[in-house]
Order: C-alpha cells, then structure tokens, then sequence
C-alpha cells in the first residue's frame, strides 16, 4: 500500500458525503469545480469515467457516454460507482489535481463528470447525496462549438455508433446523426442525443440543483452563494467566498482568458454563425424537442420544464 492508498483509506469516505458536478465536455464543468474547490477540505475526483484514464473496468464497456437505466441493478455497477465516489477507487489522473497536503486535509469529494449525465437518473437513485449534485447546463452550440475548437471532429462516419452497453439511443436516431452536413451539425445532434432524455425527465429537479451557464457567467457571486449555502453553514460563506476568484478562466480555457462583458462572453460563438447554419440547427432542435434554447440567441427561453 503506497502514502496515498493510506491517505485515503483512512478518510474512509462515503458516496453520499460528496458533491457531484455533471455536465457536459466543454459546459464550464471544470471552471465550476474549480470555483466550488476552495471549499475547505475539498478533494478534486477528476473525470473518473474517463475511458482511458479513469476507474472503470474495461470489462463493464462503459464506452465515453455510459447509459443505465434507473430500474437496472446490476451489482458491479451499482459497486463501480460506489468505489468511484468514495475514492476506494482512483488512478493518477483522477487525484492528479490534488497535493499530497489535499488529500492529507481533504473532508469532502469534489467529483467531476463530463460523461455521466446519462446516469444521473441512476446514479441519484443508487446514492442517497446528502448534498444535491449540480448538473450545469450551456446551450448546445456553445457547447459544440467549444468542443470542435478544444478536440476537433474525430469522426469520418457521422453514422457511426459508439461502443458501449446501452446504445440504442444512437441507433434510434441514426439517420438524424448521418444527415449532419458538417461536424458543427453532427456535435449538436449528439448533444440532443445524450442530454434530452434527462433534460425532459420530469424529477430532473428532485435529483439536482439545475445551473445554467449564462447565470454563472453573468452572475458567479449568486450562483456559487446557492451552492454553497446547501453545503457549508451559512456563517461561513462570506469567507469561503473572499477566496474565490470569480472572473479568473478556467485551466481548460483555450485563450487564458474570459471576455471583459460577460455578455459578450455568451455571444461570441453565436455571432459567428450565419442565418442558413442557425436555421438548420434549429431544425435538429425541433426534431429533438429542445425547448430550453433556440438557435439564434445564447439565452434559454424557458427553464419551467425542467
């Protein structure tokens, strides 16, 4: 047993102790972790569903955006996801965030997952959370438009399905994927794929705190006090909010950088798309019944429904 297998053994921690942020890649996921990670005691659990890189047995074919439904209770699933909260189960890049001081003084996992937002329904009826895991939530185009700059495509066949158990999703929905007339078109076609059957779910509301990009961006102050106000004692929260600096990027942030206009901010990707583009990813918007945002503005319309 290595100096970190005995750190954390000793923590003894439980799944339901932590906090969980879901979202998407490229969402403001790792900006939001690392705004809610100078709660004192925090230990950062980095993407532990990473196919390469993460806790996942090869064997449970998982794949890059795993699927289980609620009512599945398949006991080496229910026990994976156990191990990854706690931390009984962790690798190099899941605690690599994390000094050895963090881990030594750590009270509460900060776990991170930009491939979990399909086992949230799951997860949250498996993990009685004592604090409300927070699913954030940017428009699509956003979004995608932030993924193809950070990673690219990848993809030659817009048909092609991803491996994993669970899959049908893709298949359903496979024509709509090969009609994609460009990579843009095709990202956003699986944002809707992966996102709308928990963005429609009637108690996505009863499993999480719902917050939306564009109220991080133009308000980080009152977001993060919701935040933290349902996980530190309220005493506390003006002093843990004098550490955190709201305006600084994300380590992800591919300029170093945020907008001097956190509306501009919000802007800058929808603007540099033409009117012909915007009406045909509003098109996949319909065909998916996305109502929480159009395509021709960063706001979301309506957030009733979720």
């Amino acid at each position: 047993m290595n100096q970190i297998d005995t750190i954390l053994a000793d923590k003894q921690f439980l799944p339901e102790d932590g906090l969980v942020i879901f979202g998407e890649a490229r969402s403001g996921s790792t900006w939001l972790m690392e705004l809610l990670g100078h709660i004192p005691g925090s230990i950062i659990n980095w993407e532990p569903l990473h196919e390469e890189r993460g806790v996942v047995p090869v064997s449970l074919n998982w794949g890059d955006r795993p699927y289980i439904p609620i009512e599945d209770k398949h006991a080496e699933y229910v026990d994976c996801i156990m191990d990854m909260l706690s931390l009984r189960k962790y690798s190099e890049w899941t605690i690599g965030k994390n000094s050895i001081e963090d881990l030594v003084s750590g009270k509460m996992v900060l776990t991170k997952f930009v491939r979990a937002n399909l086992l949230l329904p799951w997860m949250c009826q498996h993990v009685k959370f004592k604090h409300k895991p927070v699913l954030l939530v940017r428009h699509p185009i956003d979004t995608s438009l932030s993924q193809l700059r950070a990673f690219g495509s990848g993809v030659n066949d817009y048909g092609e399905i991803p491996s994993g158990i669970n899959n049908a999703r893709f298949t359903n929905h496979r024509k709509m994927m090969q009609e994609a007339q460009n990579d843009l078109e095709y990202k956003i076609t699986l944002w809707c794929i992966n996102n709308m059957p928990v963005l429609e779910n009637p108690s996505l509301r009863d499993w999480v705190e719902v917050v939306f990009y564009e109220d991080l961006i133009i308000d980080p102050r009152k977001q993060l006090r919701s935040i933290l106000g349902r996980i530190i004692p309220y005493e506390h929260i003006s002093e843990v909010m004098s550490h955190i600096p709201l305006r600084a990027p994300s380590e992800t942030n591919l300029q170093g950088r945020l907008e001097n206009s956190p509306i501009k901010q919000l802007y800058k990707n929808i603007d540099v798309i033409d009117y012909s583009q915007k009406e045909r990813i509003q098109n996949i918007f319909d065909h998916f019944g996305l109502k929480l945002y159009n395509a021709f503005g960063p706001f979301r319309l309506c957030s009733k429904s979720l």
